[in-house]
């Protein structure tokens, strides 16, 4: 099985390319996606760790997290986004290891992980593409999203900056265009990368 891990910096447009790779008859999976399985099932364990750190504000009545609050609190402070991450990182690579587990074994997988090379989840993939645009045009589009400057900022700088994943990945996706570049580039990872050996 191949699976090749793909990141990016926030507004580099990730979710864009591992839709068309998607498009393209990749399988495709999406980490934030599974984030978003354990915030959005209440009454496990994960909610209980915590209501028990950050108290009762950050669970919505229906026993989901109330991801605003959370991000209010892990934005702003370093060493609480830190702790979020060490209770976030173990659940989700586990319920990764069970879906991939799960395909056929001669399957080609984008793996889409925000934080790839911070959290060293590049280890044991196939290869890791970075997802990349201009300064400009990531701000651009993340207060298109409604975020402020200053929330914009926050959430950069608690990852890598797009030119450091850049650097560190095997292959690039250059994001500043149209839709149809983006297929292009996707297009010649299938059939030069992908399906070679």
């Amino acid at each position: 099985m191949k699976v090749y891990g793909l990141t990016g910096a926030p507004g580099c447009g990730k979710s864009t390319v591992l839709k068309e790779f998607s498009n393209l008859g990749c399988h495709t999976l999406d980490a934030d996606a599974l984030c978003a399985s354990l915030h959005n099932s209440p009454g496990g364990l994960f909610h209980a760790k915590l209501s028990e750190r950050w108290g009762k504000k950050v669970l919505n009545p229906d026993g989901t997290t109330d991801r605003k609050e959370v991000a209010k609190i892990v934005f702003s402070d370093p060493e609480e986004l830190k702790w979020l991450e060490n209770e976030l990182y173990p659940a989700i690579t586990e319920l990764a290891k069970k879906h991939f587990c799960s395909l056929p074994e001669d399957t080609v997988s984008v793996f889409e992980v925000p934080l790839l090379f911070e959290r060293k989840w590049n280890i044991g993939l196939s290869g890791t593409i970075a997802v990349w645009c201009t300064p400009e045009i990531q701000m651009h589009r993340l207060v298109e999203r409604g975020w402020s400057r200053k929330e914009a900022l926050e959430r950069c700088n608690a990852q890598f900056p797009a030119e450091k994943k850049m650097e560190l990945a095997d292959f690039c996706i250059i994001n500043n265009g149209s839709l149809e570049t983006v297929r292009e580039q996707c297009n010649i990872l299938i059939r030069e990368v992908f399906s070679a050996g």
